[in-house]
């Protein structure tokens, strides 16, 4: 019997194209090696350029720049660090963590961020890239002017290969957090340590299944012009999967989308990792939400008939 279409297809056989859709998104081992590499050499030489870089910017962030001025060390987040980032359709993000200047501190243990806006976290990586700009300018290209809202993205060409890079300021608290843009000219706390943690642990309990499943949702995502930011996504299929276990990749879409339907609809909290008091769809307006819900009851019309065709377009 030919099948014209996955859609044809008897559900085994469904799981295993999909089985085989999943294994085609994933990086090789030598290229995740690789990506590592540069980004360690780009580390190494914004380090240099943070040491000699000139503040700019009105007063206080003239001041505070003194203060904080020295980037420290990588922290790597996102998709990328965790494994669930899709073959070239993604981008690095690097957490640039600055430490403080001993001579002249900064009461980093106070709460009162007032003075520590985004516009500031922003001026203190953005002028370390224009000095790393003005000795190896072929090499870096700024994507985006400013204003920034969660990072500064960036191009490293490196031969014949480039790579993508989300570039967020921080300045490390105590116990692992990090003081970051939070996208609307403010500040917010995160910990990426987290983030993988718990993300081991489901994975652990799901042999492995809540990051393919993550990848297969991504990729509907971006076949459908991504209207769910990465880390919605990402949410969603841990608490969805928290108690359901995942049998095969077609039922286990069916599921996504019928909870996830649920979960807006009715506003249901979906808990930040590092605030579990906040929802991680806190932050999107009323409209947003419904525009997503029209999009997942319609991805969901489709999963739940079989056209699985219409869900990944090319496959």
């Amino acid at each position: 019997m030919i099948f014209s279409s996955i859609s044809d297809l008897p559900n085994k056989k469904i799981h295993v194209k999909l089985e085989q859709l999943i294994n085609s998104l994933t990086i090789k081992e030598n290229q995740k090696t690789f990506l590592r590499r540069k980004s360690n050499e780009l580390y190494k030489d914004l380090n240099y350029a943070s040491q000699n870089r000139k503040s700019s910017g009105p007063l206080i962030f003239t001041s505070m720049s003194r203060n904080l001025y020295i980037l420290e060390r990588f922290w790597y987040g996102g998709s990328f660090d965790r494994g669930i980032f899709i073959k070239n359709r993604f981008d690095i993000d690097i957490y640039f963590v600055y430490k403080e200047n001993n001579i002249i501190p900064w009461n980093s243990s106070s709460q009162d961020l007032t003075d520590l806006t985004g516009r500031y976290l922003f001026d203190l990586i953005s002028t370390s890239l224009k000095k790393y700009q003005s000795i190896h300018n072929q090499n870096l290209k700024l994507l985006k002017n400013p204003p920034y809202g969660h990072a500064i993205p960036i191009r490293m060409d490196y031969k014949k290969i480039s790579i993508l890079f989300d570039c967020i300021p921080a300045i490390e608290k105590p116990n692992g957090y990090l003081i970051i843009p939070n996208g609307m000219g403010g500040t917010k706390k995160v910990n990426p340590k987290l983030e993988g943690q718990a993300l081991s642990k489901l994975n652990k309990k799901q042999d492995g299944k809540i990051t393919k499943l993550i990848l297969l949702t991504k990729y509907w995502n971006f076949n459908w012009e991504k209207p769910l930011k990465g880390y919605v996504i990402e949410r969603l299929v841990e608490s969805i999967f928290d108690e359901i276990t995942v049998h095969t990749w077609d039922s286990a879409m069916k599921t996504f989308f019928y909870r996830a339907i649920n979960i807006l609809d009715k506003k249901k909290n979906l808990p930040d990792r590092v605030y579990t008091q906040y929802s991680v769809l806190d932050e999107y307006s009323s409209d947003e939400l419904e525009n997503y819900l029209e999009i997942l009851r319609e991805a969901g019309s489709y999963a739940q008939v079989g056209e699985w065709n219409e869900i990944f377009h090319d496959i």
